[in-house]
């Protein structure tokens, strides 16, 4: 038996080094497991009812709920309450009170009866105004509170205030769609250039939700032009980086596509639909994170923390009224499956982490945790807002889809449209690199290399790596399926690691040839293990194979095996300063490709 030629051991050994530690940056780091919890409508319901009678005990005499409590200490930080959320608890029990959740109505009435304590009026509007502030947030949220009140009881009583708390809406409304944040009653104006993150998106769906009560007036041309505000300048003009994920947004645009006047095949505009697309892809990617967080590993790969009762609301408020939209604008069919998943994935995670009736027996007042939702030993009321409201909301994705999530992966395979196939096939080329691994193909030791016999060995390396790869492919969806990582997901994981390869490839040097080994080895020693075990080119391959499907991934290995025939030569003289020059563009090529499917993978619904 011939000696092993020096060189294609070690060769060997690294690609195998460096395919392990690429498996551990892919799925132990970049996409871990990730995990979503079956749910039903009526383990749903059941998590809101909890989460209503957490608010019904918790109601102080003057119509106040608890604010902040340390669960441990069994202390309560009432000295920091807030209007703006006391408003927002207000809208979240009408909602529940819609939804036919006993206690609701009544313990939002009392907390009504408190706001409207401390109504200010001015100029024929009337604001909400605590401890010397005048938050528009706080009259948007009232005014949508309002809106489910009349919709859930038929009661029209309100109706006066809540035309005057949208006029105050309006006056806060620049001509541009800006909403100020503050109107300052000492001086008798707005706060001018005082802004916030989120009243906007809350003007914005209180006054389409006016717009939809009572037609004939003005709220809708007001709510248009605050939508278009959001959709295409707010996020510039505010300094907002990166741009801000907006579940008021979501609710106002689900409000906008049932304007009469918008009836049609495309009631949203081209920007209103870019920006609903933009929105979807920001939460998918929190879903993701935080399913993933909850994964057998996610601890160690995530961040330590796990969200508040509030993050796991907002989430969910934004998918479902992102779902909302959706269905009924054709533009956005392709995402109204993985916004329905996502939905029911982070409500499962949601219902998991809030504290049932025997939990709460561990604490030193159950009555105070039973029901709520805790980070850190704390809970805030909004906490239980938001989380009350996503719930409500996500029993119409189960009851319409017939779905109870609970699959391995958030949207595991039902993402929005993947990237296209051109940029795939770039990438599976640039992975595979034949330029690059034509200069490693065997040659025999005298002066005059037969080159036909290296192209046939490049031939059947390359043969032989494209038959594994593809075999690896063809079981790609199984693969993702068992390790739960969903599809947006491989295709990050694929594009970190694509990354890092192709960057080393810039910088180093290509192989160096072999001397040929004897009879089959020739080709698949030197040539077929080091490619196949080219991590990059597997995991492109898969994540490939998963967004368009095992042909073209065997076309794109086609392409790339024929052109390593026909370039393998020895590396020397111009021919190989060509090679050479070839290879690192393809590498460079690789960098490209591997950061577009990365910000693909990030940014998909």
């Amino acid at each position: 038996m011939a000696p092993r030629p020096p060189g294609v051991g070690r060769r060997v050994a690294l690609a195998g080094l460096s395919f392990l530690g690429a498996g551990v940056l892919a799925f132990g780091v970049m996409a871990p497991p990730e995990r979503c919890p079956t749910v039903t409508a009526p383990e749903l319901r059941a998590s809101a009812t909890e989460a209503v009678d957490w608010f019904v005990r918790n109601q102080k005499p003057d119509g106040t709920w608890l604010y902040h409590y340390d669960a441990q200490a069994d202390q309560e930080f009432d000295d920091e309450y807030e209007v703006v959320r006391h408003a927002g608890a207000v809208m979240g029990l009408y909602q529940a009170a819609g939804a036919g959740i006993p206690g609701a109505l009544d313990s939002a009435d009392r907390g009504l009866a408190w706001a409207q304590d401390h109504l200010v009026e001015r100029d024929g509007w009337t604001a909400l105004s605590y401890r010397g502030r005048t938050a528009t947030g706080a009259a948007a949220l009232l005014v949508a509170g309002l809106a489910e009140r009349r919709d859930a009881t038929g009661d029209e009583r309100y109706d006066e205030l809540l035309a005057g708390l949208g006029r105050f809406l309006v006056a806060q409304t620049e001509p541009s769609g800006a909403v100020l944040a503050e109107y300052d009653l000492r001086s008798g104006a707005p706060q001018p250039g005082a802004y916030s993150v989120y009243f906007t998106g809350e003007n914005y769906w209180a006054l389409t939700r006016l717009h939809l009560l009572f037609p004939d007036a003005a709220w809708g041309e007001v709510a248009d032009r605050v939508g278009d505000y959001l959709a295409t300048r707010r996020d510039d003009v505010e300094d907002y980086w990166p741009a801000v994920p907006d579940h008021w947004a979501a609710y106002g645009l689900s409000e906008t596509v049932t304007f009469p006047e918008r009836a049609g095949d495309e009631p949203l505009t081209d920007d209103e639909v870019a920006y609903a697309r933009e929105q979807a892809g920001s939460f998918g990617a929190q879903v993701r994170w935080v399913s993933q967080r909850f994964g057998p590993w996610g601890a160690l790969a995530r961040a330590p923390h796990v969200p508040r009762g509030g993050g796991y609301g907002v989430v969910g408020e934004a998918l479902t009224g992102l779902w909302r939209t959706a269905r009924v604008d054709p533009r956005l069919a392709d995402i109204r499956r993985p916004l329905a998943e996502h939905a029911l994935c982070i409500a499962g995670l949601a219902v998991d982490r809030q504290v049932d009736p025997t939990e709460a027996t561990t604490y030193p007042d159950p009555s105070r945790t039973r029901g709520a939702w805790f980070r850190d030993g704390e809970t805030r009321m909004d906490d239980q807002q938001h989380a009350l409201a996503a719930l409500l909301r996500t029993i119409t994705i189960v009851e319409s889809t017939g779905s109870a999530g609970g699959r391995g992966g958030a949207g595991s395979d039902g993402a929005s449209s993947p990237p296209s196939a051109w940029l795939w096939a770039a990438a599976l080329v640039a992975a595979l690199n034949p330029f690059r691994a034509a200069h490693g193909v065997p040659r025999t030791d005298d002066d005059r290399p037969d080159r036909r016999r290296m192209a046939a060995v490049a031939a059947l390396g390359g043969a032989a790596t494209a038959a594994v790869v593809l075999a690896v492919a063809l079981a790609g969806d199984g693969l993702l399926d068992l390790l739960h990582v969903s599809d947006p997901a491989a295709r990050i994981a694929a594009g970190a690691v694509a990354l890092v390869v192709g960057a080393a490839d810039l910088i180093r040097r290509p192989p160096s040839p072999e001397p040929a080994l004897p009879g089959w080895r020739a080709a698949l020693v030197p040539v077929a293990v080091p490619l196949t075990l080219r991590p990059a080119l597997i995991l492109l391959a898969v994540s490939a194979a998963a967004d368009r499907g095992a042909g073209l991934v065997a076309a794109a290995l086609a392409v790339a095996v024929s052109a390593l025939a026909l370039t393998a030569a020895p590396s020397d003289g111009v021919g190989g300063r060509v090679l050479m020059w070839a290879a690192r563009v393809t590498a460079a090529a690789l960098v490209a490709t591997s950061v577009l499917l990365l910000v693909d993978g990030v940014l998909a619904v």
